[in-house]
């Protein structure tokens, strides 16, 4: 049983690269701990069943129970196809209403909650909860391993784009892992759920992950976007290589979360959120949620100059980051 995605001029389709490391963390999550085995290197299942507690047992099952492969899309909460931070997903499915997840569970199921799901529907506010807490206990563990694939990454994201500029799409479609297939002007992959879907003008993003190298994640019947995650080729060698030690400068990080110490540490004058944006590699939207709750904190304040919105430091956050950033 296959799924399959009908993208008959790959040479004319927008692609791009995002780098979205909670799809990378589900994807690891399924495998160590729901059954998925899908070559994750054993270290990196230690890792991940290290930090498992108890009340992990019902998400885990919603997400991972064998026969189903559909997931409502808030399991991927903001915006997965740019640049978004775990961090910010995880706070984002804290802010969510228990209503978000019954409203997506009715979309993606036509109303008829599978059995694996019914705990949740339940209880959609604590699980959403139970969610975020698992999510962020396996990147506190997996997040140096993220860190160190960036090297990785990059030339991924090059050799996308060299690909898309000499309009040889299919060859990446082809070799995106050894369950893949593009024929014929059709992209398929291995699903116990199989559906059939074609591109039409929607944009397609390639997400490469940090995972076993038969590991694949997709929504493929967005409005706007197609977006498939992927193995990223060699990300196994990193599973060999001792994690860099912290330091002193990281316990900003620590305490505020990789984005809000980006923000803070970039605000030695005022910027603009565009620019904010760029210097700290984060979506804008990502960038505007973590500035709500900075300015709520009084860690910052903004202004509006036409239409440009600055931010800046308050004195409490400038304290603060030369504390614990040095």
């Amino acid at each position: 049983m296959r799924t399959t995605l009908s993208v008959e001029r790959p040479q004319s389709v927008p692609v791009a690269v995002a780098l979205a490391p909670g799809v990378s963390m589900l994807a690891l999550i399924t495998d160590a701990l729901g059954g998925r085995l899908r070559g994750a290197p054993e270290s990196w299942r230690r890792m991940i069943r290290s930090v498992a507690v108890p009340g992990d047992g019902p998400i885990v099952r919603s997400l991972a129970t064998p026969g189903y492969s559909v997931v409502p899309d808030l399991v991927f909460p903001g915006t997965p196809t740019g640049d978004i931070s775990v961090e910010t997903q995880i706070e984002i499915l804290r802010d969510l209403p228990g209503q978000a997840l019954l409203d997506d569970l009715a979309a993606v199921t036509g109303g008829r909650v599978p059995p694996h799901w019914r705990a949740a529907a339940e209880r959609p506010r604590a699980w959403l909860h139970g969610y975020a807490g698992l999510l962020e206990r396996v990147w506190s563990v997996m997040g140096d391993v993220w860190t160190r694939a960036r090297p990785l990454m990059d030339r991924e994201i090059e050799r996308v784009a060299i690909a898309a500029a000499r309009g040889s799409m299919d060859a990446v479609l082809n070799d995106l892992h050894a369950g893949c297939m593009f024929q014929d002007g059709a992209f398929s992959f291995p699903d116990t759920e199989p559906a059939r879907f074609h591109i039409g003008s929607r944009r397609l993003v390639l997400m490469p992950m940090i995972t076993g190298p038969t590991s694949m994640v997709s929504n493929l019947d967005g409005p706007e976007v197609v977006w498939i995650g992927y193995p990223l080729p060699l990300a196994g060698t990193l599973a060999s290589r001792a994690p860099r030690e912290r330091h002193g400068g990281d316990a900003l990080v620590l305490l505020m979360g990789e984005a809000r110490a980006a923000i803070l540490t970039s605000l030695e004058r005022p910027l603009t959120m565009g620019r904010l944006a760029e210097i700290t590699r984060h979506a804008p939207n990502a960038v505007t949620y973590h500035c709500d709750r900075l300015e709520t904190a009084g860690l910052i304040h903004r202004q509006r100059s036409g239409r440009e919105i600055h931010v800046e430091r308050t004195d409490r956050a400038t304290a603060l980051v030369h504390l614990l950033g040095s």
